[in-house]
């Protein structure tokens, strides 16, 4: 798989996902932004999922980056 094709699947997930989780903040949604889930709103639970997301995908990214360049 190409460098280009790798990131744009890895920007397409987060972009979902971000999009996804701010939808679910607006106004519209606030019911299901307010959900207590484990205790907290599940408007947390998506701020802290969103974060961890990108913590992640940048070090597929990194990875997959270095991986090459060593190769």
């Amino acid at each position: 798989m190409s460098k280009t094709k790798f990131a744009a699947i890895l920007l397409a997930i987060y972009t979902v996902l971000y999009f996804g989780i701010a939808l679910m903040v607006s106004a519209t949604f606030k019911d299901i932004a307010a959900a207590d889930v484990a205790g907290m709103p599940l408007a947390i639970w998506g701020g802290l999922l969103v974060i961890i997301t990108g913590v992640v995908i940048t070090r597929l990214y990194l990875k997959r980056m270095d991986a090459e360049e060593n190769a």
